[in-house]
This record gives structure tokens, C-alpha cells and sequence, in this order.
């Protein structure tokens, strides 16, 4: 069944059973954040934890009953104690109040190295109640205030782990791939079969699911070779909903039919290339082939604004002025691009504009885009320049291109290094 707002059906007798589904909270990443004097922590962390605390409020208030978490719990491998610290009470905030939380291994949880803990292996280690952390793939059933519900979980298959097993000696780069998603197809039909079919189910995998929409700040690190998983193989029986991490924008792959194969998205904005998607996370009703959920919003506690003026106008200061203050930039992070010609360049009144931007959080950048013609272009481009430089130099040149530098910069970055192998294996 597609997403609903289902607040009338609470107070409606039912056998469904209130899960909070959601994924990719990263602890730590900083970006665009500076030291809170009060607390002595990144501000970026804080607002991370305000709204995980918000979604996990907003679940209690619909009578969560269970806690899935899709993986991802830190930006890094090798999270520091502070990370680790706000993110545990995120999860006490949980099962204090009886809630059984599983929380499944993301790529960014995994370490690249065998033998050395996983950033959530400290849950298992001190037993703590009502937790339960899956590293592999598995079958388990939870106890809720309203029955068992069993979960089928697919952790993330690491690349360099996969690659030093025999069966993936000597393959290139794609044969890898597909020998991976091989290798995923396997382990779910595998988990399907150890499931009791007549325990409401939920298959919990942190991958990338064939035709899911990424990111838009994940569409710049995406490598090309990132093995996809198959509809087909995620909608088999006995799955009753499908809780997915590791693409941050929400979204259902199988909307219309049974089950739901639904990614949360992030609950925070990580960077300028999410600014414009919707965070939250996803409550669901979870029964025996008629699952429903709804997705929820959280409030942001950070605005980030793309602020981009074509100032080629007689008062360019002013025009620019104006575009800054169109915009509520209270607690927000701000970055402005303005585009001009060399004439109208001694127009622009820089302390003018700082000024108007200063009920800003962070100013991240004030970008002065000024018009050159193309022969003057084509010159630099040809004045000892290696490919790298050049691209760069051209996207930052280019009205279209300077929009996806970063996304275009990452794929040139992959096909040089690809190229840098090939030079060196000669």
C-alpha cells in the first residue's frame, strides 16, 4: 500500500503492530558547524541529536511499539567517544521506556579492516537490554507489547571483505559487482527460507536497491561499480514491509503493492545538496500482508540556503541585497553566488552585503562569478594546466556546470585514479 496519513486509524481497534523506522542519523559529520561555548560540542552534532530526539518524541506520541534502525549510525568507521556518548542516549531514550530497539551495520559502521570491533559491537559487548545489533545476515524474533515480530536483516556486504574471498579472485571491477549482487540475491533468499511465515516480518538491509533515487549529495560518491540490489528479491515472501538505509532520500520502491519497500532518507540535512528534500523518518503498521506506513517530517532545526543572483543589472549591490533579504536566514547556513560582468563589478558594495547576510548562522561563501568571453577561457585553459585543473577551472566557468562541480569532480576523480592503475600495471 502507497504512503498515508494514517492518525485516523489510531484510535481504530487493530491488530498491527507500531514500528519506527529509520536510518543514516551519521554522528559526526561537522561540515558547516562551529563550537557550541555552552555544551563544548560542534553545533552540527547538536542539531543531529535534536532531531533524532524529535523523531524519536514524534513516535511515542503514535505508540511506537518497536525501533528498526537501517544502519549508519556515524559519519566515521571509528566514531570518538563524544559521537558515541550522544548517540547512545538517542537509543536510551528508547528502550528507558520499554521500547526493543534492533539496529542494523551500515558501510559507515563497518570497519575496513578484519578483526577490529564494529562502531556498535560496545551494545553487545555490555548486554544491554532490549537492544539487539546485527553484523551479519540473520533471522531474529523481538518481543513487542503487542506480539513477536521476527527480522530478517542484510547488513551491508563489504567490497574489500567480498573481494579477498576466492570466489572473486581474478575478477575485474564489474565482474565484482555482479558477482556481489550474486552474492546478496543469495543471502536473502536464504533468509526468506529461515523465516516462519506466519510471524509478521520485516527484512531490514542497508544497501542500494535497484532504482532508488540517491541522494543528491550522495550522487557525487557514488561509485559507478556500487552493487544494486532487485526488487524482486526484496518483495518475496514472507516480507510484510521492508526497512531500507543507506540512500538518504525517502522513498518507496514498490508503492501501490505489498510490501513496502521503503527507505527513511536521513533525519538531517548533511549537506547543500540535500537542502531541498524532505527529512524524517517513517511509522509503520506492521501486519501480515496489509502493512501501512507514513512518512514524518521532522522540523529542521537548520535551514541551508543556495542563495544564486544574476547581479547584471544597473544596482547590482541592491540586487543582491535583495535576493539575500526574500529569505528567513535565522540559524540558517547560508552561500552566495552572484553572477556579473567585469563593468559592473566596481558597483558591488561587499560590507553591504556581508551586512545583510548577518542574521546568518554560518556564511559558508560568497562566490563572485564574473563573465569572461571564450577566448579568454579557451588561453587559460591551455596554459600548463594538468586534466584535473583544467575540468575544474571550465565547471567554474560554466553557468550549468558550476551547479554540479562537486557531483562531475567526484566521476572525473574515479576515471583519473582508474587511469593512474592502468598507467602503472604497463
Amino acid at each position: 500500500m502507497s504512503e498515508i496519513a494514517f492518525n485516523s486509524q489510531m484510535n481504530q481497534e487493530s491488530n498491527a503492530i507500531r514500528v519506527m523506522h529509520f536510518a543514516d542519523t551519521h554522528f559526526g559529520v561537522e561540515n558547516y558547524g562551529r563550537l557550541d561555548p555552552a555544551t563544548g560540542l560542534n553545533t552540527r552534532l547538536l542539531d543531529f541529536k535534536q532531531s533524532l530526539f524529535t523523531a524519536i518524541d514524534m513516535a511515542f506520541e503514535r505508540g511506537m511499539q518497536l525501533a528498526v534502525f537501517a544502519g549508519d549510525a556515524y559519519k566515521s568507521r571509528d566514531p570518538s567517544q563524544t559521537h558515541q556518548r550522544e548517540f547512545a542516549e538517542c537509543v536510551r531514550r528508547l528502550t528507558e521506556r520499554g521500547v526493543p530497539v534492533v539496529m542494523l551495520t551500515g558501510n559507515h559502521d563497518i570497519p575496513n579492516m578484519r578483526g577490529r570491533a564494529h562502531a556498535m559491537e560496545i551494545w553487545c559487548t555490555l548486554g544491554v537490554t532490549n537492544v539487539h545489533i546485527v553484523s551479519r545476515p540473520d533471522v531474529l524474533v523481538v518481543e513487542t507489547s503487542s506480539g513477536p515480530v521476527q527480522i530478517a536483516a542484510m547488513p551491508y556486504l563489504m567490497r574489500g571483505f567480498m573481494l579477498a574471498r576466492e570466489d572473486f579472485l581474478g575478477k575485474t571491477t564489474g565482474e565484482a559487482r555482479i558477482q556481489m549482487e550474486r552474492k546478496y540475491a543469495e543471502y536473502l533468499k536464504e533468509l526468506a527460507e529461515k523465516c516462519n511465515p506466519d510471524l509478521p516480518t520485516i527484512l531490514m538491509g542497508h544497501f542500494w536497491a535497484r532504482n532508488a533515487r540517491l541522494s543528491s549529495w550522495q550522487q557525487g560518491y557514488f561509485a559507478v561499480n556500487e552493487p544494486q540490489v532487485d526488487l524482486a528479491d526484496l518483495t518475496q515472501p514472507p516480507f510484510d514491509y521492508v526497512a531500507l538505509g543507506h540512500i538518504h532520500r525517502h522513498q518507496d520502491l514498490n508503492r501501490g503493492h505489498q510490501p513496502p519497500v521503503v527507505y527513511s532518507g536521513s533525519p538531517d540535512v548533511i549537506d547543500f545538496g540535500e537542502r531541498e528534500e524532505r527529512k524524517g523518518f517513517v511509522m509503520v503498521e506492521l501486519e501480515k500482508g496489509r502493512t501501512t506506513y507514513e512518512f514524518l517530517p521532522i522540523p529542521q532545526s537548520r535551514a541551508f540556503h543556495e542563495i544564486e543572483v544574476d547581479a547584471n543589472t544597473e544596482t547590482p549591490t541592491e540586487t543582491i541585497i535583495e535576493a539575500i533579504q526574500s529569505r528567513d536566514l535565522r540559524s540558517a547556513i547560508v552561500r552566495l553566488t552572484y553572477h556579473i560582468s567585469p563593468e559592473a563589478l566596481p558597483l558591488v558594495r561587499e560590507k553591504e552585503i556581508r551586512e545583510a547576510l548577518a542574521p546568518a548562522f554560518l556564511i559558508v561563501a560568497i562566490r563572485r562569478e564574473v563573465a569572461r568571453d571564450q577566448r579568454t577561457r579557451t588561453k587559460i585553459l591551455t596554459e600548463s594546466l594538468d586534466p584535473r585543473q583544467a575540468l575544474e577551472h571550465y565547471l567554474d566557468q560554466s553557468e550549468k556546470g558550476c551547479k554540479r562541480k562537486d557531483e562531475l569532480m567526484a566521476y572525473a576523480d574515479l576515471l583519473l585514479e582508474e587511469m593512474r592503475r592502468e598507467e602503472a600495471l604497463k
